[in-house]
């Protein structure tokens, strides 16, 4: 009886959660990692070093899209943005499609800002299909080309640990946003703040209005504490039966 009226009950929930968070004007909590992204943007165009964004081991066909898409609202405005000073930033693959869909929003970023020179063609590199191989492929880059942030977002467990020591050692400040909670447990210990679990998938997208608050991040948290209340009320409604 009780499994008849609980999935009506959370599609009213998430209705409810939805239409809060268009009228809520301030965030509940702010995500510091996408925070710092547009001051590592600065801070890449007056060195002139610029920035790398890992898309992780995962690609865009199969379970493991969604993964590479949470790197993929970073790099649209990132590549946006390092193009106006012609400071492209590297992105690292693992699967050939996500290969092709990162040097596309690149050659988008440069027409965007009206660049007449082509992309070069080693910003967007394909470092190796198995997890491992691609880990090892992000530590060659990070070791012989000079980087002002790495970003680390999409598909990665274990052994993104690699990565992360190896961009630290070479003086390159840490971003990182971890669907997986693997991923996010051995890189915690070298950026707490970063984003875990659906926190990845807020990062702000170029149709965004900046400053504005993710609906999507406000839903989320929404969702999550109606599904508390809700919790406490069925564990309520038990104890008060017994």
């Amino acid at each position: 009886m009780m499994g008849g009226w609980l999935l009506p009950f959370f599609v009213l929930l998430t209705l409810l959660a939805v239409r809060m968070a268009r009228r809520i004007q301030s965030p509940p909590r702010e995500l510091e990692p996408f925070q710092r992204i547009p001051r590592q943007v600065g801070w890449a165009l007056e060195t002139g070093q610029p920035l790398h964004l890992a898309l992780g081991s995962g690609g865009l066909i199969g379970n493991e899209t969604a993964l590479t898409l949470s790197g993929g609202r970073i790099l649209g405005p990132l590549a946006q943005d390092s193009a106006a000073g012609e400071v492209f930033p590297f992105v690292t693959v693992a699967d050939p499609v996500a290969l092709l869909y990162a040097r596309h929003v690149l050659q988008d970023a440069c027409q965007r800002q009206g660049i007449p020179s082509a992309l070069p063609l080693d910003r967007v590199w394909w470092a190796g299909a198995s997890p491992m191989a691609y880990a090892a492929g992000l530590t060659l880059l990070l070791g012989t080309q000079p980087m002002a942030t790495n970003i680390m977002s999409g598909l990665f467990r274990e052994e993104a640990v690699l990565a992360g020591e190896i961009g630290q050692r070479y003086g390159a400040r840490s971003i990182f946003a971890m669907p997986d909670p693997s991923g996010a447990a051995v890189l915690w210990s070298f950026d707490p703040a970063l984003a875990v679990g659906e926190e990845a998938f807020v990062a702000s997208s170029q149709r965004e209005i900046p400053g504005r608050p993710s609906a999507l991040l406000l839903t989320h948290d929404l969702i999550r504490w109606l599904l508390i209340v809700l919790l406490l009320i069925t564990a309520l409604g038990f104890v008060l039966r017994g």
